[in-house]
């Protein structure tokens, strides 16, 4: 009996020491892991990745950034049955345990013992989400003790169904879908709610290997699994055998959707990118979910791109064609699929395929297009003359096979989409850019740098930094104007002669007019008249004066040159300074983002724009109790209290949407600052309107049949630029058009020909059923100071001068400018003075 007793107590002592040093060691390792794993205040703040997606004024899509996709959602959103597919497969015991479920680790190490087989059945829901959201996956003892302390600690500070949240939120599930929601739009293009008992099933088969159950690289596999939860999904009673038997007879319906862009606006979209980025750091921009309204129209932008891109490829076309973009050896290809998959890799541009020449005769050539074949003939391909030079073209084609040949990758369009007719096009060389702002408070509407963004990422209409040319003059006039002049001051223009200096500015075409008025100097855009005009008020004062309209001091030459426009600036910029025209003079500053918010709504920040309401207040107030539909009524009055002044505040109807709300009753806005007095602004305006009436740019007011437009053409040295810059009281326009390498455009590419007809494309489009809205007149102004009843001059461009008599007037001396009078012909005829060249003392030095 004492050797019984003494075994016993031999075998207790153990027992207690072994569970003493178990309790010590367990100890040991909570105390060495605790301060290796987050602290308990980040628990709550696991980051779910969400991309950063950027929408119109009208919350239409434009763009999402971020290589994981995620769509967070409520628990109460997650269909319950999707809920149960994951607890089936993934943790039948989930609201059981307290994050490590021991019957689990019983029956995988009894299984491991008895079989051989390891098990991840061990592994909780709980256990999943502590490794995925803070650990690594290494498959070592070190991350399971982690991985086992960190899951116990999660389920005594959040509660079961916050974690389940967090988990179906944060799961991968392949094809950079991270979240139930995301994987149901990657997979099915639907929400939650639109699955199938099916699809939710084939979704919970994802986390234990994305790619090797995945749907579309694995449909098999993916099936196997699919099935295998409906089972265990049965066998739970989470579903009876009708709906057991419904869903295993449900085929594969999976594929990869993407994400679709509700509005075309890749350049837009980048300038918000760069903008969030700057703000909140490149890692938060791309994971935190955030929403960013603009201020873009979408249906403005549409027109924008389309108005340019056809521009583009009508000037590129009518310069002849360079040759097949690249050039394949058939032979190198075993099959046509081949062919097809190298074809894929040339991407679609504008509304240009790529196509693959398979056969090319005299009569017609056989081409490979995405999955079909069609044919060209000699009307699709007589255009291209092989380009030599900008005003050289070679001979016109008089066989297909002059132009392409087989193994030629070309690029194709369909001029009507109804039809299924195709024409050679090919990618334009020269760039251009269209830029449209709201003046009242420099809200971008529309804006596009280039024929495609895949094709350049350059943005011209932000980046291209180029001399503006005769569309700066309007600032050199309203310079002379603020100084005294009056448009119906004398000018004369004529020939310059420069000492010391190798320039010698002339007229296009070296036609000269003589004495003329402002109004006419400038709607005919003679060089030499406005050179004199800025010798005579001086060169500090005019750039003191554009400097006010947002140009840099620095990209302003010191010199006479400024007049031709030779200072540097972007379309955005100019849009910006004509901007001042059309809002009755006041400075406003360029914006694109109206509000930012957070994934779950919540507003981060909200940019309010400096807005036109007045004179002589600070800020001004929008409110929301007009009726829209009342257009003729007058803006709402409110008061500045700081400066006692009363203000008009724009209508809300005028006023920029924030991503499609209404703004707040009471808004309040820094009110803009005017740099043009009323006076000055009226004269300029009226002789930019000129400009569109009878100038170079009289083909705008004949196309759009209207009253309210304004602007200036403007073509640089060698046809480099054309520029049209133009505006009504609501909205600036500006379109550039250009080569990137400073290449000249061609003999006769002026403004007139390239930019305007761009601009009078696209406005004719947004200004349809918009009633003419004119600016309003000081009333001590008079006709007689305005440059009012000129000709009209069909064939007048920015550079050219027409035949005869280009003056039409006749002068009671040099200063004073007669009333027009119809001459024996009916028309405006009157001598124009031949003068020897003038010397001219320039105060500044010239280069």
């Amino acid at each position: 009996m004492r050797f019984i007793g003494k075994f016993f107590q031999l075998i207790l002592g153990s027992f207690f020491a072994a569970l003493t040093l178990g309790a010590i060691g367990l100890f040991a390792i909570y105390a060495y892991y605790t301060p290796k794993l987050p602290p308990d205040s980040d628990l709550r703040k696991i980051e779910i990745h969400v991309p950063l997606r950027i929408y119109s004024r009208e919350n239409q899509l434009i763009a999402e950034y971020g290589e994981k996709r995620s769509r967070p959602v409520k628990l109460d959103d997650v269909p319950q049955k999707l809920q149960e597919a994951f607890l089936a497969i993934e943790d039948t015991r989930f609201y059981d345990h307290n994050g490590v479920d021991f019957k689990g680790v019983a029956r995988a190490i009894y299984s491991a013992v008895t079989t051989g087989a390891t098990s991840q059945g061990a592994s909780t829901i709980t256990m999943q989400l502590a490794r995925n959201a803070f650990l690594t996956s290494d498959k070592t003892i070190d991350r399971k003790l982690k991985e086992t302390l960190l899951a116990i600690r999660m389920e005594q500070k959040l509660g079961k169904r916050e974690i389940l949240e967090i988990y179906l939120n944060k799961i991968y599930l392949g094809k950079s879908a991270y979240g139930v929601a995301a994987a149901a739009e990657v997979y099915y293009g639907k929400p939650l709610n639109q699955l199938t008992l099916a699809q939710y099933a084939m979704i919970a088969g994802l986390p234990k290997a994305p790619s090797r159950y995945n749907p579309i690289a694995n449909p098999e596999r993916a099936m196997i699994r699919r099935n295998y939860i409906l089972q265990r999904m049965l066998e739970l009673k989470f579903i009876n055998r009708d709906d057991y038997g419904v869903a295993v007879r449900e085929p594969n319906t999976a594929m990869v959707h993407q994400t679709t862009i509700e509005t075309s606006a890749p350049y837009l979209a980048e300038m918000v990118r760069a903008e969030i980025v700057k703000r909140y750091g490149e890692t938060n921009a791309y994971t935190q979910g955030y929403h960013v309204y603009t201020t873009l129209d979408s249906s403005q932008q549409a027109h924008a791109e389309e108005s340019l891109r056809n521009a583009l490829l009508a000037y590129d076309r009518r310069h002849g064609y360079r040759g097949a973009e690249d050039k394949l050896n058939l032979n190198e290809f075993k099959n046509e699929e081949e062919l097809r998959d190298k074809l894929s890799s040339y991407p679609k541009l504008g509304d240009l395929e790529a196509a693959l020449v398979l056969h090319a005769d005299s009569k017609s050539a056989e081409l490979l297009v995405g999955e079909t074949k069609t044919t060209l003939d000699l009307n699709a391909v007589k255009w291209a003359r092989p380009f030599k030079s900008a005003d050289q073209r070679g001979a016109a084609p008089t066989r297909v096979s002059d132009v392409i040949k087989p193994g030629d990758i070309i690029r194709i369009r369909q001029p009507d989409k109804t039809k299924n007719t195709w024409v050679m096009s090919q990618i334009p060389g020269v760039g251009g850019a269209l830029v449209s702002i709201d003046p009242n408070d420099g809200a971008i509407r529309s804006v596009v740098g280039g024929f495609d963004f895949l094709h350049s990422k350059f943005n011209r209409a932000t980046q291209a930094s180029r001399q503006p040319g005769s569309s700066f003059k309007p600032f050199v006039y309203a310079a002379a104007l603020a100084k005294g002049f009056s448009p119906t001051s004398i000018i004369n223009d004529a020939p310059i002669e420069i000492p010391g200096s190798k320039w010698k500015p002339q007229n296009f075409g070296g036609r000269y007019v003589g004495p003329t008025t402002l109004a006419e100097a400038l709607a005919k855009s003679r060089n030499l008249a406005s050179i004199r005009l800025l010798q005579t008020i001086g060169v500090k004062h005019a750039i003191d004066y554009a400097v006010k309209f947002g140009f840099p001091r620095a990209d302003l030459p010191p010199n006479l040159t400024l007049a031709l426009g030779t200072g540097m600036t972007t379309p955005v910029g100019m849009a910006t300074a004509y901007a001042s025209f059309a809002n009755g003079g006041f400075k406003i500053e360029p914006h694109f983002i109206t509000q930012i918010k957070d994934g779950s709504g919540n507003l981060l920040g909200e940019d309010k724009p400096i807005k036109v309401c007045g004179d002589d207040v600070e800020s001004c107030t929008i409110t929301t109790s007009q009726d829209p539909e009342k257009l003729d009524e007058k803006p709402v009055k409110t008061n500045d209290k700081d400066n006692k002044k009363t203000t008009e505040a724009k209508p809300i109807w005028e006023t920029s949407e924030l991503n499609g709300e209404t703004p707040s009753d009471g808004m309040q806005y820094p009110a803009a600052e005017r740099i043009i007095d009323k006076r000055t602004h009226y004269q300029i305006v009226n002789m930019l309107q000129g400009v569109t009436q009878f100038g170079t740019a009289a083909r705008a007011s004949r196309v759009l049949n209207r009253k309210d437009i304004a602007g200036k053409t403007g073509t640089t040295n060698d046809q480099k630029d054309a520029w049209f810059c133009g505006f009504t009281p609501n909205i600036v326009t500006v379109t550039w058009l250009g080569f990137d390498d400073m290449a000249k455009l061609g003999e006769g590419e002026t403004a007139t020909d390239l930019a305007l007809p761009v601009w009078i494309d696209y406005m004719h489009r947004i200004l349809k059923g918009v009633p003419s809205k004119e600016w309003e007149r000081p009333k001590d102004l008079k006709d007689e100071d305005l440059g009012l009843g000129l000709p009209s001059d069909e064939n007048a461009s920015d550079t050219a001068v027409p035949t005869g008599n280009p003056s039409g007037f006749q002068y009671r001396n040099e200063r004073e400018l007669m009333t027009p009078r119809p001459n024996q012909q009916g028309g405006t005829a009157a001598p124009s003075p031949r003068r020897a060249p003038e010397r001219v003392e320039i105060p500044e030095q010239l280069f």
